[in-house]
């Protein structure tokens, strides 16, 4: 039996609805099928209901078809949802659930669930069999042989549905190319992954059965965004919607014919008040702009109309941003803040000036002293961001304790809004006993940058966050990044202006990788950097070389055909991620030789936990080089640092976090 799926008018609370209906190909939309199983449930409703067949088995015959071993073919289902009855002409299924096969199979009709007291359960408690997603939906069943817990609408899946919404236009009912990572699928509707099942009409449209049976509302009435009922219009492929401008034809328009007005269905319900990451005040929205101005998006710098509406700072005037930009998921925190007060924000000052050029940082209990650097002295770190001092203004300790800041570090906001947040971020002092809650609970003392991922005992820009594990933190290096960012390596300014789906496959140019380091990119040009790469120093100084090495990109190498100093291996043969060279005295250092290999994790008197190991962080300053102990080669620890738990010397975090007893 071929089964199709279509959509009646009807009736959800006393407003017309499209409502989905399951019918067999053969039937017309008043007309019920007499080739499905049926069960009484009994009750108030005493008709009979049909019987479905566990998705696991329709799952099975789907990737029994002869083009399942290509990757990149999507494979229509060949199987009705339907538990044949003895009248059924599915002869394939019969033969099915008749074999002796030595496989699992499903032979018995799946069973409705219900949870306790009528509640729909939390999406912890449930993951789909079929779908492989824990998206809740609207009723559940169970196959009572595998144990499995499905959708309502992933057993009842049928072979074809006709949608209102593309009604020149049937979807298929498929599975997925087999190669997910490379034929990556989602639904157009809520952006899951769809792994197993999906309806389907080429090239773009993909929905998940929960999203192509959800009933459509007939007319929406909603004053906040128009004064008048707006009705549903199915064509929505050549209407621009008048609030995000966009034509999304996968999105449901809606349309008011007195006032020529076209709107997107999720359009209709967009805040009108929020607070962005992209800018310190709240954005309000506005239905339009004047059409004379000129303007560009603040989130992806691209220009804007002025024929829809837009969200803009009543307190500033050049910040403007499209609605869907606004309302990104790492762009917008999810709050509406329409009709709540907003509070004046309380600065706190890093320090408290003492006498001219003297301050009493909030970080260390003694005066510290503003100082010029002279000669350059490695042993000498900023205790904020934990690089060495190269030059320029420091603050010292006056108390004759090691500790130093940077001038700039030390005038380092307590309070700080960044591109990357939605929320303020807190500046933190990270101590011997800091809790890295939500990355790795059994790691004391440290914590992971969330923008360029490197590890660092230095001080933190932390949010507040009730969720330990919704914990954002940056270092200060990352948290001075601002938009546009001045990177000296390139010509342009560069800005945040990725979605987070160009972000998570844009290579940097820098080090080549497409890892989950956040990145910049150039509205100018093709040119993309990770934050791991834009917050390398620029300059840096080695030893007693009294030149500055500057950062050189990795193309570079072939320039430099030196050898490494510390390392001694060949430049132009190891240079991805770039490298440092003095022109003057012919001097070239990979970055990891001259900065260490976790440049934020330098910090001599530091201690830190794993798991119940207690690790002291040393000056490695002793008269010959000691032996790593997880270095089988005997290789000498060659940086500034060396990491020493249970009486093992270990030369780098990585060595002594690995070491396998």
């Amino acid at each position: 039996m071929n089964s199709v799926g279509g959509f009646r008018e009807g009736e959800i609370d006393g407003k017309p609805f499209f409502i989905f209906t399951l019918f067999s190909e053969t039937d017309s939309p008043t007309s019920s099928s007499s080739d499905e199983a049926t069960i009484d449930f009994g009750g108030d409703d005493l008709s009979l209901k049909p019987l479905f067949l566990c998705p696991s088995l329709r799952l099975k015959e789907a990737k029994k078809a002869e083009d399942y071993s290509v990757e990149e073919n999507f494979i229509p289902f060949n199987t009705s949802p339907h538990f044949p009855s003895i009248k059924s002409a599915n002869h394939q299924v019969q033969c099915l659930l008749d074999s002796d096969s030595h496989d699992k199979i499903c032979k018995l009709p799946v069973v409705p669930l219900f949870w306790c007291n009528n509640k729909e359960p939390y999406s912890v408690q449930f993951f789909c069999g079929a779908c492989r997603v824990s998206k809740l939906g609207t009723d559940y069943y169970i196959c009572l042989t595998c144990d499995e817990i499905f959708h309502k609408e992933c057993v009842e899946s049928p072979l074809e549905i006709k949608h209102p919404s593309y009604p020149l236009q049937s979807l298929q009912f498929y599975t997925p190319p087999r190669d997910t990572l490379k034929f990556l699928v989602g639904c157009i509707c809520c952006n899951i992954s769809l792994e197993t099942m999906l309806y389907h009409f080429p090239p773009k449209l993909s929905l998940h059965p929960i999203c192509a049976m959800k009933p459509i509302p007939i007319v929406i009435d909603h004053q906040k965004r128009h004064p008048h009922p707006l009705t549903f219009f199915p064509k929505q492929t050549y209407l621009p919607c008048d609030v995000c401008g966009l034509i999304k034809e996968h999105i449901p328009t809606y349309v008011c014919v007195r006032c020529v007005y076209a709107v997107h269905q999720d359009c209709i319900y967009f805040p009108n008040v929020i607070k962005i990451s992209r800018h310190h005040h709240r954005v309000s929205f506005i239905s339009s702009i004047i059409p004379t101005r000129k303007w560009s998006c603040g989130v992806c710098r691209q220009k804007g109309g002025d024929h829809c509406g837009v969200y803009s700072c009543k307190k500033c005037d050049n910040c403007f941003v499209h609605p869907r930009c606004a309302l990104r998921k790492d762009v917008w925190d999810g709050e509406d803040l329409d009709g709540i007060p907003e509070e004046d924000e309380i600065i706190v000052e890093p320090f408290e000036t003492i006498a001219d050029g003297i301050i009493l940082h909030f970080s260390h209990g003694h005066n510290l002293k503003l100082e010029i650097i002279g000669v350059y002295d490695e042993e000498k770190f900023c205790q904020a961001c934990i690089l060495p001092i190269y030059g320029g203004n420091y603050y010292s300790c006056m108390d004759q304790c090691d500790f130093i800041l940077h001038e700039v570090c030390a005038n380092a906001p307590r309070k700080k809004h960044h591109p990357l947040h939605a929320h303020p971020l807190t500046l933190k002092v990270v101590t011997n006993g800091y809790d890295n809650r939500g990355y790795d609970n059994h790691l004391r003392g440290m914590f992971r940058c969330d923008a360029c991922q490197r590890k660092s005992c230095g001080f933190v820009y932390e949010s507040q966050a009730k969720d330990m594990f919704q914990v954002f933190r940056l270092d200060l290096r990352c948290a001075s990044v601002s938009e546009p960012f001045k990177y000296q390596v390139h010509e342009h300014p560069l800005f945040l202006a990725l979605t987070p789906e160009e972000e998570e496959v844009a290579i940097c140019q820098i080090c080549h990788e497409q890892w989950s380091y956040r990145k910049l990119n150039c509205i100018k040009c093709d040119y993309i950097i990770c934050f791991k790469c834009a917050t390398l120093p620029y300059k840096a100084r080695y030893k007693h070389d009294k030149h500055y090495l500057t950062f050189q990109e990795g193309k570079d190498a072939n320039d430099h055909s030196g050898w490494c100093e510390v390392c001694e291996s060949k430049i132009e043969y190891s240079s991805e991620g770039g490298f440092y060279a003095c022109d003057d005295c012919c001097t070239t250092l990979h970055v990891d030789c001259l900065l260490g290999e976790n440049m934020y994790m330098l910090k001599p008197g530091q201690t830190i936990m794993f798991h119940e190991d207690e690790v002291q962080i040393l000056r490695n300053s002793t008269m010959s080089r000691p032996l790593c102990h997880d270095d089988h080669a005997g290789h000498r620890c060659r940086s500034r640092v060396v990491y020493e738990k249970r009486n093992m010397t270990f030369c780098s975090y990585h060595c002594c976090y690995y070491y396998s007893w």
